[in-house]
């Protein structure tokens, strides 16, 4: 995913812990944490206990686990977040590895603000 401002770090935290409670609550088994380069993230069990990371892309308050076009939903409604997050894991992880949509985000971000 790239880098990260760590002054969006408390947003990010709470997006999570919101999305964690809400998965909780039916039932998905997740873990916030933070990835080997520092982000936060949680990690989510599939139906087949694979594990992914939810990460949160603060330019389009995205919710994302992947780089392709249904790993990726909005924040702005958690329980609607929760629900696709669940199908997501219920249907099993693709089976390719976990993608990154960082650097396309990033790409485009730039591209807008150049």
């Amino acid at each position: 995913m790239g880098k990260f401002n760590e002054h969006e770090r408390p947003f990010m935290d709470g997006l999570l812990l919101e999305l964690r409670d809400r998965l909780a609550g039916r039932g998905m088994t997740t873990a916030h944490m933070s990835d080997e380069e520092g982000r936060p993230c949680l990690e989510v069990l599939d139906r087949d206990l694979r594990a992914r990371r939810v990460y949160v892309y603060v330019a389009f308050l995205w919710f994302f686990w992947g780089d392709q076009q249904d790993e990726r939903t909005s924040c702005y409604q958690l329980d609607e977040a929760a629900k696709v997050i669940e199908a997501a894991a219920k249907a099993g992880w693709h089976a390719e590895g976990q993608g990154d949509l960082g650097p396309v985000l990033q790409e485009i971000l730039d591209t807008y603000q150049s």
